[in-house]
């Protein structure tokens, strides 16, 4: 398992002991996580372990969530399951408009810095289920 999918994996085990919250994987993605509890969403994960912090938003992915009748949110994850960004699908749709580029392979590559300047890193699980918790409601 790569550093960035124990990132993941790690991240997941963690958000899943919150009270009041069940997470599980949806059919949308492998990356894609179901939230019940409170809040209800969508959750589309990425991590990445070592810099420079560049992840592949996948684009049919993407697209796959803005059919959902859920509220979705992305997560970019870097260095622990306690740090990254939290990306509402406002933000998300914004960046693949104006600033992320799409690769060739089917990929839109955010990074840390300009790339997600209208986001601000959270530094804690409590951090990240705070502001999830406000953007959700």
């Amino acid at each position: 398992m790569t550093t960035g999918s124990q990132i993941v994996t790690d991240f997941i085990s963690a958000f899943g002991r919150v009270p009041a919250l069940s997470v599980v994987r949806s059919g949308v993605s492998q990356n894609v996580f179901e939230v019940t509890g409170s809040p209800e969403c969508l959750l589309y994960v990425k991590g990445r372990g070592e810099a420079p912090y560049r992840w592949g938003v996948t684009a049919n992915v993407v697209e796959r969530l803005k059919r959902q009748k859920q509220r979705w949110f992305t997560v970019l994850l870097y260095e622990t399951k306690e740090t990254g960004y939290l990306l509402s699908s406002a933000d998300v749709l914004h960046y693949i408009k104006n600033v992320w580029p799409l690769a060739g392979d089917g990929d839109y590559k955010p990074a840390s810095g300009t790339y997600l300047a209208r986001n601000a890193p959270f530094t804690s699980l409590n951090e990240f289920v705070r502001t999830l918790r406000a953007q959700a409601s």
